[in-house]
């Protein structure tokens, strides 16, 4: 590939042509660059220098290889081992963890797989493929080694990983190991593994639970060595890049209870000049009571043809997935992040693995997962419905709500977080707005502890709650924290109040008024009158007490100090209060000019909007442990990238079209990784969870990738407040805020039973406004397509004024 087809390159990759790649050249990147590979159960993570580990269902309560978190050394994994055996040279194929001299190296991070790729001095040429089964619980690898010497090569591939099987990190592995169990089954090929101890409690609530799957490690072809002895394989004080059995070429063949667990299958062959050879390794995870189902799935992966083909079955679900909808712009690097890898980012990495090389959680968050599930909203509405419908689940009667819970053990935290409980409402309104389905309120739903009530009955009782938590002046009390967790100290006396909150709930009941008074006005009547009057006394409560004339303050502190005002020497204005009173609408015109303002001269950075400015330079057990980060980081005057892409939502509703896009180029980590990614860090086809901010000393560094809840909402933001493609109940509005230089737009956009091909032509330089629609030919009136319609239908959208 030449340079100029080397697309938004930057010092250690570029993207494929159609950028459903990004191609690592150097594997020296400054932090790992790594692929989040996942089809909802079964995962794994990998960096271009082939660290990372697997697991099934819960990344910290099951996972299935060992791992310790070293964002420096990046040095375990699951390694490949190649050795001559007439030179004696030993390479892995992947950079870790020989780090051979190599003359050309790739790392491909693609849609479910990721490959490496090496060309080395004497020869040899491999190239090694990772995926994960569309519907299996199985981890596939395709191996090829092809011979460009003159001369026969003799050489030995060995596979080597460790056992985890169960919680990790683990805090005792010199106890924990004791319990694994090993042996090589020579009719299957494979190594398999079981664990007698698991960390999760049995149902009488003690710790004697067996774990309840077996593990095992294949390779299809018959085989010359295995062992799962790490003392016989490392040796001594060994190392991963001089492991003694393996440059030996020699293995115990020992298994069972009395070994530190791992696996290693071994491969002597030949390859011919100018030949090649192909292997499939396979690490899978299946129920004790399935495990006929291992022998089934070895011999159905048998054949390299028939794998190849299921890597293929994982790229062709990628591809029709993140093309149901497309939006194609004059700008190539919003495409590539709008349309392939935001989605991909927040269905493989934030819902399904939930995970990240920054941090492991394993958990669903109440609010976390429920707002990235917007993202089916376009693709698969259905998906988000099972989400409102799992987070329901998750609701105490009483109306509270768990902060967090765990998938298998379905334990959770309880939480006095005042907007956790919230989220059900709000998200329930747009995917109302989307699908129409309002069947889906009367579905009856289990509570968390007892009892069970339709969907509609769970959002009214968190919005009780809400109502209960009120000051005397009529705010929300801001409680163990607000959306910010880091505030957890501000509130913990039940005085402080959060202004941000006010909006929140201002925004939830107007839309809850316009839903009930669209499903029966007369039977909500009651209900409607009470949601206007609360609605009416926010909007004065917050206009009155956090407005300080220049801006909106944060919060209010137990002490009755002040966060995001001027009158205190830190912290002195709060981004989430500004883009919220946009969002919202709490704010009238002008104070919303004001914040706009005040937003962009204050707030703006090299990466985005920050959080707060100036950061907190000091602990304060007053505030919460968002002061114990070092001033700069994540939320502590960082560019917090969730809250930053309401800043992008914000700008362009007030119709500031290129404020939105500049904003929205800032938190490209594409845009940011070409201009200079020896400053970013960072992953340049996803976003991280935050941005180091105008304190750090690092300023501009991008941090904590994947496992970030802004994916889900940029994506969101992209097509509904920049394309202006906006679902209401009664259609989908066209209503863009664009760049002047866009001169065209095309949009694919399935609603409800209809398919949308859009056009829109912005032939006057415009930022908005849509002169005239065309469907099907025929002029309409107004912006709003029908949302009856079914089958396929061309719209054309000219830009101007009315």
């Amino acid at each position: 590939m030449t340079e100029q087809q080397k697309v938004l390159a930057n010092k250690y990759g570029y993207f494929s042509e159609n950028g459903r790649e990004f191609i690592i050249t150097n594997p020296l990147t400054p932090r790992p660059w790594v692929n989040i590979i996942s089809n909802s159960d079964f995962g794994l993570i990998v960096s271009q220098a082939g660290g990372g580990f697997s697991w099934r269902s819960h990344v910290n309560l099951n996972r299935l290889t060992r791992w310790y978190q070293d964002l420096i050394k990046d040095d375990w994994g699951k390694w490949l081992y190649l050795k001559d055996l007439d030179s004696g040279a030993l390479f892995s194929l992947a950079f870790q963890p020989i780090q051979a001299e190599y003359i050309s190296y790739r790392a491909v991070h693609g849609l479910g797989y990721t490959r490496f790729e090496q060309t080395f001095k004497n020869g040899l040429k491999t190239e090694w493929t990772l995926f994960v089964d569309k519907d299996e619980p199985l981890e596939v690898w395709l191996c090829k080694i092809e011979n460009t010497s003159p001369m026969t090569k003799r050489l030995a591939l060995t596979s080597y990983l460790e056992w985890n099987l169960g919680a990790g990190p683990e805090i005792n592995r010199e106890f924990h190991k004791l319990f694994i169990d090993t042996r090589f089954d020579s009719k299957l090929n494979a190594i398999l593994a079981q664990k007698v101890l698991w960390e999760v409690q049995s149902e009488r609530g003690h710790w004697n639970t067996e774990w309840p799957f077996v593990a095992f490690h294949s390779l299809n072809t018959s085989i010359d060595g295995w062992d799962t002895s790490k003392d016989f394989l490392l040796g001594r004080l060994g190392s991963y890049a001089r492991p003694r059995g393996i440059l030996q070429n020699r293995f115990s063949m020992r298994s069972g209870r009395f070994e530190d667990a791992v696996a290693a299958i071994n491969k002597n062959f030949s390859v011919e000049p100018g030949q090649s050879k192909s292997f499939v390794f396979l690490l899978g995870q299946i129920e004790i009571e399935k495990k006929a189902k291992i022998g089934e799935l070895i011999e159905k992966y048998s054949d390299y043809q028939r794998a190849d083909m299921a890597l293929q079955k994982v790229q062709d679900y990628w591809h029709s997935l993140t093309r149901t909808t497309i939006v194609q712009t004059p700008s190539t690097s919003f495409d590539y992040l709008t349309n392939i890898w935001l989605k991909y980012q927040a269905i493989s990495g934030h819902l399904w693995a939930r995970t990240g090389y920054y941090q492991q959680s394993g958990a669903f968050g109440f609010r976390d997962q429920l707002q990235t599930s917007q993202v089916w909203l376009a693709i698969n509405p259905a998906k988000m419905r099972e989400q409102l419908l799992l987070n329901a689940r998750h609701q105490f009667a009483n109306g509270k709500v768990l902060h967090w819970w765990h998938p298998i053990t379905d334990e959770g935290l309880k939480t006095e977080m005042s907007d956790d409980l919230l989220w059900l409402p709000f998200m329930l309104i747009k995917y109302l707005k989307e699908t129409a389905d309002f069947d889906l309120l009367q579905e009856q739903i289990p509570y968390y502890d007892s009892g069970h009530g339709s969907l509609m009955e769970h959002c009214f009782k968190a919005i009780e709650v809400a109502f209960s938590r009120f000051s005397p002046r009529g705010l929300p009390l801001i409680g163990e924290g607000d959306w910010c967790d880091g505030f957890n100290a501000v509130g913990l006396d039940w005085k402080g109040e959060s202004i941000w909150l006010g909006m929140f709930l201002f925004k939830i009941l107007n839309d809850w008024i316009e839903l009930l008074s669209l499903i029966d006005a007369e039977k909500f009547d009651a209900k409607i009158k009470l949601f206007r009057e609360k609605a009416n006394d926010l909007r004065k409560a917050v206009n009155d007490y956090g407005w300080n004339g220049q801006w909106f303050i944060g919060a209010t502190r137990d002490d009755g100090r002040l966060i995001g005002d001027p009158s205190e020497q830190e912290a002195q204005i709060y981004l989430m209060s500004q883009t919220w009173a946009i969002i919202s609408g709490i704010a009238d015109e002008q104070k919303k000019e004001r914040v706009i303002q005040a937003m962009l001269e204050k707030l703006e950075s090299d990466t985005g909007l920050l959080l707060l400015y100036p950061a907190f330079s000091k602990p304060d057990k007053n505030v919460g442990y968002i002061t114990r980060y070092a001033p700069g980081l994540r939320e502590n005057g960082g560019v917090y990238t969730h809250a930053a892409t309401w800043g992008v939502m914000a700008l362009a509703l007030m119709g500031k079209a290129e404020d939105a896009l500049r904003i929205f180029n800032k938190l490209n980590p594409i845009l940011q990784a070409k201009d200079n990614a020896d400053r970013y860090w960072a992953e340049p086809y996803v976003l991280p969870g935050n941005s180091d901010g105008k304190d750090s000393a690092y300023y501009g560094r991008g941090g904590w990738t994947w496992y970030t809840g802004s994916a889900g909402w940029l994506s969101a933001i992209a097509h509904e407040c920049i394309a202006g493609l906006k679902p209401e109940y009664d259609g989908l509005r066209i209503d863009p805020c664009i760049s002047k230089d866009w001169k065209n737009l095309n949009i694919k956009r399935p609603f409800r039973k209809a398919l949308f091909e859009i056009e829109i032509k912005n032939p006057d330089q415009q930022t908005g406004g849509v002169h005239y629609l065309l469907l099907n030919g025929k002029r309409m009136e107004g912006n709003l397509l029908p949302g009856n319609l079914s089958g396929r239908h061309h719209v054309q959208v000219i830009l101007g004024a009315p």
